[in-house]
């Protein structure tokens, strides 16, 4: 087992009889998410409660931090991505403290340790949003802290998740089970993928018997080389693949999909053939598309196939 993922959550404050982030704490709590158990606490709405988690990882070990909070007036989860050096309280937490426009430390503002660029927030549950406030309350408080207490060990990802009310949310335990596995999973490699269009159709290629994936369909290209864009990639990649020169036009769009092993963002581009005739030498067979049906895809390729052909 890896360290174990620590998660909070808050209990009720202001006029909330309940607290939706004390509640998905809880109900996770003791779960295994890649080979990490998750260890839930429900804090206290004051400032023993803002510095728990940073106490603790003083003398314990974690493989994540996910806090999570309530946003009431929200209509979407949001992903905090920076907390405030500031404390200013417009009702009293609960231990009747009431701050106001007071530095935390007064270093400046901390950033989370997270990238969610490789998560893919379009296709989470309710569609989480990137924040670059995490307001002047508890939740900010809370994730400063915690921050600065790892500001010596920047490898742990760190984050606060805020909650909307319940009744505008579907499944915020599957949301906060899909952050954590995202930042236990690898960083994203990324992968340039080329739809090579001619006459209104676009080619696939059949992976080798003797290559990964041997028998699944893909588009052709292959991940960046150091000081590459997507373009050059292509222009390189399949020019290696196929014996063609290309030209990269238009971009269809970037897809992230999980392998297990490996983490793949793909960048499709639409290429038109310049010169050259095909040669395989990594695949055994290709076919011209006219739509995503006809052939057994690798990983997200039917759904980029789908996209190419509703173009």
């Amino acid at each position: 087992m890896q360290p174990p993922v620590l998660v909070t959550g808050f209990e009720p404050f202001g006029n909330h009889l309940v607290n939706i982030s004390g509640e998905v704490a809880s109900a996770i709590d003791g779960r295994i998410i890649r080979n990490s158990k998750i260890e839930s606490h429900v804090l206290s709405v004051d400032e023993t409660g803002s510095m728990f988690a940073g106490k603790l990882i003083q003398s314990r070990d974690f493989s994540a931090i996910v806090h999570i909070g309530l946003a009431e007036n929200a209509e979407l989860p949001r992903v905090e991505m920076r907390a405030k050096d500031i404390l200013d309280f417009r009702i009293p937490d609960n231990s009747g403290r009431q701050i106001r426009d007071e530095k935390i430390s007064g270093d400046g503002d901390l950033f989370s340790t997270i990238n969610p660029n490789d998560w893919d927030l379009n296709g989470m549950i309710d569609h989480p949003i990137i924040s670059n406030d995490a307001g002047e309350f508890l939740c900010n408080e809370t994730l400063y802290r915690t921050l600065l207490a790892l500001k010596s060990n920047k490898k742990i990802p760190c984050f606060f998740l805020h909650l909307p009310l319940r009744e505008k949310l579907t499944d915020p335990i599957g949301l906060v089970i899909e952050c954590i596995d995202r930042m236990l999973r690898p960083e994203c490699l990324d992968v340039g993928a080329g739809a090579i269009i001619s006459d209104g159709k676009f080619l696939a290629a059949r992976r080798a018997p003797s290559e990964k994936h041997a028998g699944w369909w893909e588009f052709p290209g292959g991940k960046f080389e150091d000081g590459e864009d997507a373009r050059a990639c292509l222009v390189r990649e399949i020019s290696e693949e196929l014996e063609l020169e290309v030209s990269v036009h238009d971009k269809i769009g970037i897809w992230i999909f999980d392998h297990g092993d490996v983490v793949v963002r793909l960048h499709v581009y639409v290429c038109k053939i310049e010169s050259g005739e095909i040669v395989l030498n990594v695949h055994d067979k290709i076919k011209w598309c006219t739509g995503p049906d006809e052939v057994p895809w690798l990983g997200p390729d039917f759904k980029i196939a789908e996209a190419i052909s509703a173009r």
